[in-house]
């Protein structure tokens, strides 16, 4: 059954489970008098989710205080209003003003620790694959922007099982040569997959191995960069990385030498072919 009634004043803690519609939300925020700031990105990504019907009732409560002011749940509702859904969640009443000192202190759940309770292999690794290759399909392509909800990480993964290979091969290709980050190279092991897998094969064991490569050759100039960066303890940003090999399988698959790799910071992102 929906309920409608706003929290006041009340004594002793209450729970019920309540329809929370736009409006309600709306409402029920009016009573966000003492809380944390607004995070503007949570709200989008919680809307996304919610808007998506991925959002989880998952027992996290929207928590009033006896004398109705909203303790916890700003972001939840903020998101239901601005995604025009009406999403059942759990409401608690009546606890005291002073609980909200305690909430939300404990550790945050992470998408690698859902892959992991999933039984994934290389979980961590996965998640931040997936992390990316969905910032690249958005648009951001030098992930600078907003990252995926748990929930969104999980349908990509979900419609992408590749995802999994390209996590293996990373992990394989960081045992021998340590200089790329791992979530650098399953996300363009996943891109360049998609283009053409049986290439994308050999180039990944030529960058683990650096075996037979002649002068010039453009993994041979990348290897060759990454270790200088590396050895410089320079931290080069994820999106220049990810240049860095985009550039480089260019180069391979049009036959060209490589002496140099060079990436401007204001250079739009090259477009792997």
């Amino acid at each position: 059954m929906r309920k409608t009634t706003v929290p006041g004043r009340n004594t002793g803690m209450q729970c019920q489970i309540v329809e929370i519609t736009p409006a309600l939300a709306e409402k029920w925020l009016k009573q966000n008098t003492h809380n944390r700031n607004l995070r503007d990105r949570v709200v989008i990504a919680y809307a996304r989710d919610m808007e998506a019907g991925r959002w989880a009732e998952n027992g996290e409560a929207i928590k009033f205080a006896a004398d109705g002011t909203l303790l916890d749940g700003q972001h939840r509702l903020n998101a239901i209003a601005l995604s025009g859904s009406t999403v059942r969640m759990l409401v608690i009443t009546g606890l005291e003003n002073s609980t909200q000192e305690t909430m939300d202190a404990g550790s945050k759940r992470r998408t690698a620790d859902a892959f992991g309770l999933r039984g994934e292999t290389n979980a961590a690794v996965l998640s931040s694959i997936t992390k990316r290759v969905w910032m690249w399909d958005q648009g951001d392509y030098g992930f600078n922007g907003a990252s995926p909800t748990t929930a969104e990480a999980a349908a990509l993964l979900d419609q992408r099982p590749d995802l999994r290979r390209s996590a293996e091969i990373a992990v394989r290709t960081h045992s021998n040569f340590r200089c790329l980050p791992q979530s650098i190279t399953g996300t363009a092991h996943h891109l360049f997959t998609r283009i053409d897998a049986g290439s994308t094969v050999w180039f990944f064991q030529r960058l683990a191995d650096g075996a037979e490569l002649p002068a010039g050759h453009p993994i041979l100039t990348l290897r060759t960069r990454a270790v200088s960066e590396a050895a410089d303890h320079r931290k080069t940003p994820p999106g220049r990385q990810m240049a860095y090999l985009v550039r480089t399988w260019n180069a391979v698959r049009e036959g060209r030498s490589l002496a140099r790799i060079i990436q401007d910071p204001d250079a739009p992102m090259p477009m792997p072919r």
